[in-house]
């Protein structure tokens, strides 16, 4: 099926539900029921939620969409009560007037157990891949038999197990999970090293090559391998300090998107990190680098506001690399 346009509605703020009064008072377990939703244009003029605790409604919610309107989703419903209480949850993207939904997403979860620290979030996504139109031969849509539900084109588990459940956070609308940040993760981290073609791990006093650049410029190349930060939108920035010298090193960032790697982490090369960016003489202004001990440290930031970085302090070789794989172009 041709998929409609990806626009989230997620540019506006969460719109909070009142929360569901605990049965049993603080100490209750919370789940969030975290609703978004593509844009369908014209095809949908409202969402219905239909939020069931132990098979009791909880909230029936008919949310209008009205074009040229701030949108009601995404939205968050809190439900709390006793650990291990079933939460089902059906939405529906609805037609202007009235007519059978044109996507329709179904979702259960357990409360997580009483001394959860982190709320969790059940998040529901009604996905343009999903659009169910018969009247359209081009677009005839996935019909799927509950308990299976429609995610992203296919029929899958409506039920998402406590163990993948996504932690809870403000900006989760806009931050689903990746390959590089699963909704199952750690706190972040960032390994520094190097390479132009690949990562290549770096230790301490491993020495690098200055490589003459194609704009007369100078660099070495930097490479990190990630996890638990976002794959695109992420930036990377990348700063030094030389040793013995207090004159500033210009620093540098980049918006890559980042590639899967090993185990659990993603990473991104070929990061070309000139030393003397701005420099007023580029024929020499690199010579206060050569046969040094550079101190380099890579952050990388995402959208939720995550972060993380790692330094390695580095020699740097006491000529240059010329372009055309010799040192010929060292001058005295």
């Amino acid at each position: 099926m041709r998929p409609l346009r990806h626009l989230v509605f997620g540019a506006f703020a969460p719109v909070v539900l009142a929360a569901c009064p605990s049965d049993d008072g603080p100490s209750g377990s919370v789940l969030v029921v975290g609703v978004q939703s593509d844009d369908f244009g014209s095809l949908v003029g409202s969402v219905r939620v239909v939020v069931k605790k132990d098979g009791a409604i909880l909230r029936d919610e008919t949310l209008a969409t009205v074009s040229g309107q701030p949108s009601p989703l995404p939205t968050e419903i809190e439900v709390t009560g006793d650990p291990g209480a079933r939460v089902d949850v059906t939405a529906e993207a609805l037609p202007p007037g009235s007519g059978e939904p044109v996507v329709s997403r179904l979702a259960s979860a357990l409360l997580p157990p009483r001394g959860t620290r982190e709320r969790k979030l059940l998040r529901v996504h009604l996905d343009s891949r999903c659009v169910v139109l018969p009247s359209v031969p081009a677009l005839p849509g996935t019909v799927c038999a509950s308990p299976l539900t429609c995610i992203a084109g296919a029929c899958l588990p409506s039920e998402v197990a406590g163990d993948a459940l996504e932690d809870y956070e403000p900006g989760w609308a806009a931050a689903p999970p990746d390959i590089c940040r699963p909704a199952k993760r750690g706190e972040p981290e960032v390994i520094l090293g190097t390479g132009q073609t690949d990562y290549t791990s770096l230790v301490d006093g491993q020495v690098l090559s200055l490589e003459k650049g194609p704009q007369g410029g100078h660099h070495i190349w930097i490479a990190a391998r990630l996890r638990n930060l976002r794959q695109s939108g992420s930036t990377t920035t990348i700063t030094s300090s030389l040793e013995g010298d207090p004159a500033p090193v210009p620093p540098v960032s980049f918006v890559f998107t980042f590639d899967r790697d090993e185990g659990s982490y993603c990473k991104v090369w070929g990061l070309r990190y000139q030393v003397d960016a701005g420099a007023g003489d580029l024929r020499s202004a690199y010579k206060r680098f050569l046969g040094k001990r550079l101190a380099v440290t890579v952050e990388i930031a995402d959208s939720t506001g995550a972060k993380a970085s790692s330094t390695r302090v580095v020699q740097i070789a006491d000529k240059l690399l010329c372009p055309d794989g010799t040192d010929a172009c060292n001058t005295p």
